[in-house]
């Protein structure tokens, strides 16, 4: 009974080894499996750039969050006469003008610091906001003059980072000078900024203005083109922009030492007017720019996690062929020790790319990783020419990896193209394979 039992073992043993159906479905199997730590992995990916960000708005708490500057806007409140169980009585609203002309120029010093092992990038502008305010006209709104609260007229300027604000903001208006006050005239229309009462009397058909502004913030700086023709210069000494907003700038330079800007945008360009009574319109038309990293390790790191199923697949072939047609034998549990060794290598990868950079911390991870395939299989193989072999063929297909990586428009297409060849060569050495003679060809 147990000669049989044996016998009966030894040829299931020996159909496992020698079957290539059993064989394929159980490397397809390991493949799966491999799915849960590379997708671990991805969600370690998105943790780690989720507490970068998390860093940033801490920093950003401090020193100042991504900045908008809407305005000036010019708010002048009016009495509107209504009947109410057949007594006559008024309502307060609320009639918004912005300017003919806005002119922008600013200089945005950068600054980083450091959170843990993650860089903020901040930065503290100097800008100035001048241009000009023609004289309300309520006839074009249809609301009688007469109605016009002329003496509450007040000058908005709408910042989303209230805590970067770093001066005191005196601005001048039609040639005297004004301090802004916190708040502004409608929180519905600017939810945060700063505002003033400024004098509409007289018989003056035109109002300048002229606001300096210090203004702290982080990541992007983004401004609000509320003139009926709004200009912006902006300077920068941070080399990698990402100009962003309805309206790109033109035009534009961009060396080692920073960048310069330049936007014109026309009130036809916009989606509101420039004027208008209660909440008719939003705005919502900002353009700027983003200080960005230059390499961003966290994109690039789930980029590659993305192509390791391919690497482990690929891997698993190599192995599947060279066992095949050299006739040796490979177990599953050694193929699931060579698929963890690809899967650690993105774990390596994330957490050097943190403290070295990208490129470097690829170049150490792949070199570690084929170093340990290559060694352990030495001894599978035991076969020098072999163990070289299979050693080339992972550093090209790392290498073949990385160049896509780098190819951020053409990342498809040499991704298809890699992909294709690799069929080929499959296909071409496999051509003369009698796959179900094995053993005999």
């Amino acid at each position: 009974m147990e000669d049989n039992i044996r016998e009966t073992t030894s040829k299931i043993g020996n159909w496992m080894r020698d079957s290539i159906l059993f064989k394929s479905m159980a490397i397809g199997f390991l493949v799966l499996i491999l799915l849960i730590p590379i997708a671990m992995i991805h969600n370690l990916i998105w943790e780690r750039q989720a507490r970068a960000q998390e860093a940033i708005q801490e920093v950003s708490a401090f020193w100042g969050g991504p900045q908008t500057i809407t305005g000036p806007v010019l708010t002048v409140p009016y009495l509107e006469w209504v009947e109410i169980n057949n007594e006559r009585s008024s309502i307060q609203r609320m009639a918004f003008f912005l300017p003919q002309q806005l002119q922008v120029k600013g200089d945005a010093k950068h600054q980083i610091r450091k959170r843990g092992i993650y860089d903020v990038i901040l930065y503290q502008s100097d800008l100035n906001l001048t241009g000009a305010f023609e004289k309300p006209n309520f006839s074009a709104l249809h609301i009688n003059p007469e109605n016009v609260l002329w003496d509450q007229a007040r000058l908005s300027v709408g910042i989303t980072g209230m805590e970067g604000i770093k001066n005191m903001i005196n601005f001048d208006w039609n040639g005297t000078e004004f301090r802004m006050e916190p708040g502004t005239a409608s929180a519905e229309l600017l939810p945060s900024g700063v505002s003033k009462e400024v004098p509409l009397s007289g018989d003056k058909t035109s109002f300048t203005f002229s606001i300096p502004l210090r203004i702290n913030g982080s990541q992007s700086l983004r401004f609000e083109p509320v003139g009926q023709e709004t200009a912006v210069d902006l300077r920068s000494d941070w080399p990698s922009p990402s100009f962003e907003g309805s309206f790109p700038p033109e035009p534009r330079e961009i060396g080692p030492d920073g960048f310069s800007a330049h936007w014109q945008v026309f009130n036809l360009n916009r989606p509101y007017p420039q004027s208008w009574t209660g909440n008719q319109f939003q705005l919502g038309s900002s353009f700027g720019v983003r200080l960005i990293q230059p390499v961003d390790e966290y994109a690039k790191n789930e980029r590659s996690a993305k192509y390791g199923i391919l690497i482990v697949g690929l891997t698993f072939l190599i192995y599947f062929f060279f066992e095949t047609l050299r006739k040796f034998h490979i177990h599953p549990f050694q193929y699931l020790l060579i698929g963890l060794a690809l899967s650690i290598f993105y774990l390596l990868l994330l957490s050097l790319s943190e403290q070295l950079g990208f490129n470097l911390a690829y170049l150490i991870g792949s070199v570690a990783t084929i170093g340990l395939i290559s060694l352990y299989s030495s001894s599978i193989f035991k076969n020098g020419i072999m163990t070289l072999q299979l050693t080339l063929l992972l550093a090209l297909i790392y290498g073949f990896v990385f160049v896509v990586l780098q190819l951020e428009d053409f990342a498809l297409l040499a991704g298809s193209i890699g992909l294709f060849a690799a069929l080929a060569a499959v296909m071409y050495y496999s051509r003369r394979v009698d796959w179900y003679n094995l053993k005999g060809s």
